[in-house]
């Protein structure tokens, strides 16, 4: 009968480290809220026919400006974060399983012993660049944006 308590003991504190895990990463998730790049799509829409000026007092000033050779202008924001998970050390428990006889008498048992792991620190590495051609006339033709954090709440 004790070797069944010991496996449910075992795989309730599995259990436990993944919940911390899924915990975290929730966490990371709740933080960012439901941004998403349609929302983010969205906002961009907003500023087509919108003047340069109201665009940069926005958005502050450009990163990168670009003349083109049709008399165009391209505008571009980069916003770059980066963020780290890990670096936590939480304990184990390894769970080992004795049987065998003393004399004629046969026994059986757990033991427990805990073992410390600690999660590697990771770096995230956040960016977003976001491009506005503005035309001729001063005002926000198109947009284009490309990297992995280009989301609006």
């Amino acid at each position: 009968m004790a070797s069944w308590l010991g496996d449910i003991f075992l795989f309730s504190r599995k259990i436990e480290v993944k919940m911390k895990k899924i915990l975290l990463l929730l966490l990371c998730l709740g933080v960012s809220g439901c941004a998403t790049v349609a929302k983010y799509e969205t906002k961009l829409n907003s500023w087509v026919r919108a003047s340069e000026e109201s665009l940069i007092a926005s958005w502050g000033v450009p990163d990168k400006t670009y003349s083109l050779s049709d008399g165009k202008k391209a505008i571009e924001f980069v916003h770059k974060d980066v963020f780290e998970t890990g670096g936590y050390t939480y304990t184990m428990p390894e769970t080992t399983y004795h049987a065998g006889t003393v004399g004629d008498k046969p026994y059986s048992g757990i033991s427990t012993t805990y073992v410390r792991e600690t999660e590697p620190v990771r770096r995230h590495k956040l960016y977003c660049a976001t491009s506005f051609v503005i035309g001729s006339n001063g005002k926000v033709e198109s947009w284009h944006h490309e990297g992995n954090n280009c989301v609006s709440k």
